[in-house]
């Protein structure tokens, strides 16, 4: 499968460093890192906005990100039904069951995007390191390659992102694309 995510340091993913910040399913206290990466191309930017509180167009013309594109084998990850606890405000549901899969030895979950409602996301358990895109990958290699430097967001974006504090559409929320003008 195609992901993408964005990444502001020389490579998308984290092949040691743990976060030390807590995020949806992770604690900050973990001794490996966790990945989050989007399944829809909008995904990186639009998580971007929820991050930053990105709330209007001109504030999205200026987000200034690197996304990145990254092929990822499928098998081994767990697919989610959606459900209000893994899209909440309120982490400590996701950051319970990532603890009990990284127990388990699970390499990854695919979950419902709590900032691009009608998306998903996958979230890796453990390090990885960026191969080129189109060269064969060892074990633990994720083939990349950079889409985007200094971009900002589409700005007719900011009406398919969910905010902190803004209630998740739900389940049977279909997401459509937004207009391409920038």
């Amino acid at each position: 499968m195609i992901c993408y995510r964005q990444a502001d340091y020389l490579t998308p993913v984290r092949a040691s460093q743990a976060q030390r910040r807590p995020g949806r399913f992770h604690r900050g206290t973990e001794d490996e890192p966790t990945q989050y990466l989007c399944l829809h191309p909008l995904g990186p930017h639009a998580e971007a906005m929820r991050r930053f509180g990105t709330r209007t167009r001109e504030a999205a013309r200026r987000l200034d990100i690197r996304t990145w594109a990254l092929k990822l084998p499928d098998d081994g990850l767990i697919d989610l039904e959606f459900d209000e606890r893994w899209v909440a405000d309120d982490w400590s549901a996701c950051q319970e069951l990532g603890d009990m899969l990284r127990e388990s030895g699970t390499r990854g979950v695919i979950v419902p995007s709590a900032a691009l409602p009608g998306t998903k996301n996958v979230v890796l358990f453990g390090p990885f390191s960026a191969s080129p895109y189109d060269v064969p990958i060892r074990a633990a290699e994720l083939p990349a390659s950079i889409t985007g430097e200094h971009g900002s967001a589409l700005a007719t974006l900011v009406e398919r992102v969910r905010f902190r504090g803004q209630r998740h559409p739900g389940r049977d929320y279909v997401f459509r694309e937004p207009s391409w003008a920038y």
